[in-house]
C-alpha cells in the first residue's frame, strides 16, 4: 500500500484549454478515495495522470513519498481497471490473471498462488480455463478487478467501471467492490459521477469541477458542510431545496424572510451573518428534503421556522415517501411519514430545522 500526494498539479493542452487546474491533495495510505463530479470535470484525465497515462504539464506526483512524473506506468505501483473491462481475447481468464505477473518477473510457482488465490477471493474459480471472451457481465468485471490486484499494487486506480451498469446488478457490483477493497486494505483512487455511489464508497471524497478541486473530505464532512452551493446540490438524493432569502435584523438576530414566509436563523448562521454584514442583503439558501417536517411535534417544536406549503406531487424512493410542495414561486421536496396522509392540492404549513439551513452568498455561491 502507498499514500498519493499531489502538488500543484495541471494538464494544460496546446490548443490553451485546462483539462486539470492546480491541483493539490493527500490521499492517505489504505484510503478509498472517490473522484467525483459531473461529466468532463477532469476526473478521468487526473487519474490518468496519476497511473502515468497522461502527460503531466505541471506539479508533481508522489506515490509512497516516491516523485513518479518520469516512472512508466508499469514501475509506479499502480494498477488500472477501465470502465469497459478490457481483457486479452486470445488469452485464458487464468492467462489474462497472470499476464501482468509475467511482465513483472514473477515465477511461475508464484503466478499459479497469486491466479488461484485472486481467483478464489473473487469467487470466479470455475472460470479460469475459459476463454476470456466468452466471460460476460460481472463475471467480465470481477476478472478485470482480478487482473489489477493479483499484481499487489500500491494503488488500484478504476476509471468509473459501472458506468454502464444499472439496477440490481450495479448494486451487488457495489457491495462486491466494497467487500474487496476491506479485505485487501489497498489505496483505491475511483472515478464516478454516481454521486449516490461516491458517497456509498468512498472513506474520502475529492469533488472536481471544470477541471479543479472544490472540495475534499468524509462523505459526511462533504455532506454536512458543503463548501459552496455545488457541492451542496450534487450530493443529496433527491436534491437540496434552493431559494433566495432576504436577511433581516430583530432584537440583535438575524432572521429571513423567504416566499412570504418569516424565520430565524440559528444562533451560529446568526452570528456569521451579523459579522459578515449580510443584514438587507439577499443569500441563498439551502434545506435537505430531510430537513423540513409536517408532523404536529415538530411544527411546534420549529414554531418560529413555519413555511405556508401547497402539496403537489408524491412520490416513493426506496423506503422513503417524498412529497412535492409549491411555496410561493419555488418548488421544495420533503420527506414526509406515509401516515402523514397528505394529499396533492393540501394547504399545509411546514417546519424547518433552523440548525439544518446552509447559507450561501448569493454572488460567490460560497458557504457563509
Amino acid at each position: 500500500m502507498a499514500g498519493l500526494l499531489l502538488k500543484n498539479v495541471a494538464k494544460l493542452y496546446p490548443n490553451g484549454g485546462v483539462g486539470v487546474k492546480d491541483i493539490s491533495m493527500e490521499i492517505a495510505d489504505g484510503e478509498f478515495a472517490v473522484l467525483a463530479g459531473p461529466a468532463g470535470s477532469g476526473k478521468s484525465t487526473l487519474l490518468r495522470m496519476i497511473g502515468g497515462l497522461e502527460d503531466i504539464s505541471q506539479g508533481d506526483i508522489y506515490i509512497g513519498g516516491v516523485r513518479v512524473n518520469d516512472l512508466e506506468p508499469r514501475d509506479r505501483g499502480v494498477a488500472m481497471i477501465f470502465r469497459n473491462y478490457i481483457l486479452y481475447p486470445q488469452m485464458t481468464v487464468y492467462e489474462n490473471l497472470a499476464f501482468g505477473l509475467r511482465l513483472s518477473g514473477c515465477g511461475k510457482d508464484e503466478i499459479h498462488e497469486r491466479v488461484t488465490e485472486t481467483a478464489k477471493l473473487l469467487e470466479i474459480t470455475e472460470l479460469l480455463d475459459l476463454p476470456s471472451e466468452q466471460v460476460t457481465g460481472i463475471d467480465r468485471y470481477k476478472v478485470a478487478v482480478g487482473r489489477a490486484v493479483a499484481r499487489k499494487p500500491k494503488v488500484l486506480l478504476m476509471d468509473d467501471p459501472m458506468l454502464c451498469v444499472d439496477g440490481e446488478l450495479r448494486r451487488e457490483m457495489r457491495e462486491g467492490l466494497a467487500e474487496l477493497y476491506r479485505h485487501l486494505g489497498v489505496t483505491v483512487i475511483y472515478v464516478t459521477e454516481d454521486a449516490g455511489e461516491a458517497m456509498a464508497l468512498g472513506t474520502r471524497l475529492v469533488v472536481i469541477r471544470d477541471g479543479a478541486l472544490e472540495q475534499t473530505g468524509t462523505p459526511e464532512e462533504v455532506y454536512e458542510k458543503p463548501i459552496n452551493r455545488f457541492v451542496a446540490e450534487y450530493f443529496g438524493d433527491p436534491a437540496i431545496n434552493v431559494l433566495e432569502a432576504m436577511v433581516g435584523e430583530e432584537n440583535g438576530r438575524a432572521v429571513l424572510t423567504v416566499a412570504g414566509s418569516h424565520g430565524v436563523f440559528s444562533e451560529e448562521n446568526s452570528r456569521r451573518l451579523l459579522a459578515a454584514g449580510y443584514a438587507g442583503k439577499e443569500i441563498t439558501v439551502g434545506v435537505r428534503p430531510e430537513d423540513i417536517h409536517c408532523e404536529p411535534e415538530c411544527l411546534e417544536r420549529f414554531s418560529d421556522n413555519l413555511i405556508d406549503a401547497c402539496a403537489d406531487v408524491y412520490e416513493t424512493a426506496g423506503d422513503a415517501a417524498y412529497m412535492s410542495f409549491r411555496v410561493g414561486s419555488y418548488t421544495m421536496k420533503a420527506k414526509v411519514p406515509q401516515s402523514a396522509g397528505i394529499r396533492p392540492g393540501d394547504e399545509v404549513k411546514l417546519a424547518v430545522d433552523p440548525s439544518r439551513v446552509y447559507i450561501f452568498d448569493k454572488d460567490t455561491q460560497k458557504a457563509i
